[in-house]
């Protein structure tokens, strides 16, 4: 895990982490399991982008990766509600979030961590493509 519960109540007022987690009626308590499943679905998302590029688990985790591992499931508990559209900011945190990781995976980013060196690099480049001579050019079709 990449966050924990303290680091989402940082952000998110203890009433609304309650209304989130808790699936009773009323809602009395934060529900760790939900709260669980949020962190470690956002803990595979990471991981996905991070494949080929990091060893993993993250160890220890970067500041960044549990900035984005909270905003992520925060994102993820108001997602468990669906007819709860999340707040503007909680949007926007996660599609930042989205927009780092992808810039982590193509190496424009770095953690500062151990990198295995894999994934595309500037260096190794992307992929490419090999074909024959032309048969017909400009030239040999000149006369027609």
């Amino acid at each position: 895990m990449y966050c924990g519960l303290a680091d989402i109540r940082a952000t998110v007022p203890e009433n609304d982490l309650v209304q989130l987690t808790d699936d009773a009626m009323p809602p009395v308590a934060v529900n760790q399991v939900n709260v669980d499943r949020a962190i470690t679905d956002a803990g595979e998302l990471i991981d996905g982008y991070l494949r080929g590029r990091y060893t993993l688990p993250l160890s220890p985790v970067p500041g960044l990766i549990n900035t984005l591992a909270a905003d992520v499931a925060i994102y993820r508990l108001y997602a468990r509600r669906i007819k709860l559209t999340p707040p503007e900011g909680v949007t926007e945190r996660y599609k930042n979030a989205q927009k780092l990781l992808e810039q982590i995976q193509s190496g424009k980013i770095s953690l500062g961590a151990e990198n295995t060196g894999g994934g595309v690099t500037p260096e190794t480049g992307g992929p490419q493509f090999t074909a024959p001579d032309r048969v017909f050019s400009r030239d040999t079709l000149g006369d027609y």
